[in-house]
């Protein structure tokens, strides 16, 4: 029975919210139209005319299109899509050359972006030092490994911090 109306328990509102998201989709508008035709009020009328709006809608294709004016622009999309997936591989290919490790930056080297805030910088810097201080490690392997690391880190912060 309750496979019937799998909507029963859903709100009047959360059944509009479904209608609006899946506006597109004819067989769940079928489903709301079916369920909001078992409500009574005023507000259940009003969706079930919306609903049935949508419904008339979903099937058509974009007012004022022709089938062929639709398969021009989805092609006219395609190739732009095709053109622009090029642009990116290039523009990657210009930024992998730009530097011999593929980084961009002292930024990269410490899991940062170029355009990060002083703040977070900061932040990271601060992380830094504790995960890494070597007296933070108690056996000698920890602590040389955790040495080379904090060396490192401190001068990536200071050619950031150089930088400006």
């Amino acid at each position: 029975m309750l496979e019937d109306r799998p909507f029963r328990e859903w709100p009047i509102e959360q059944l509009a919210e479904q209608a609006i998201l899946h506006v597109a989709n004819r067989a769940v508008l079928d489903g709301l139209a079916t369920e909001v035709a078992h409500r009574p009020g005023t507000r259940a009328r009003a969706l079930l005319a919306r609903l049935q709006r949508l419904q008339e809608e979903a099937g058509a294709a974009p007012r004022g299109m022709a089938m062929a004016d639709l398969r021009d622009l989805l092609a006219s999309a395609a190739g732009e899509i095709v053109r622009l997936r090029g642009a990116l591989a290039t523009a990657q290919a210009r930024l992998a050359a730009t530097a011999p490790d593929g980084q961009t930056g002292p930024h990269r080297r410490v899991y940062l972006t170029p355009d990060a805030p002083a703040w977070l910088v900061a932040e990271v810097r601060r992380a830094f030092r504790r995960r890494y201080h070597p007296d933070s490690h108690g056996n000698a392997g920890g602590r040389g490994r955790a040495e080379e690391v904090f060396k490192r880190a401190e001068a990536v912060f200071a050619e950031i911090e150089a930088r400006g």
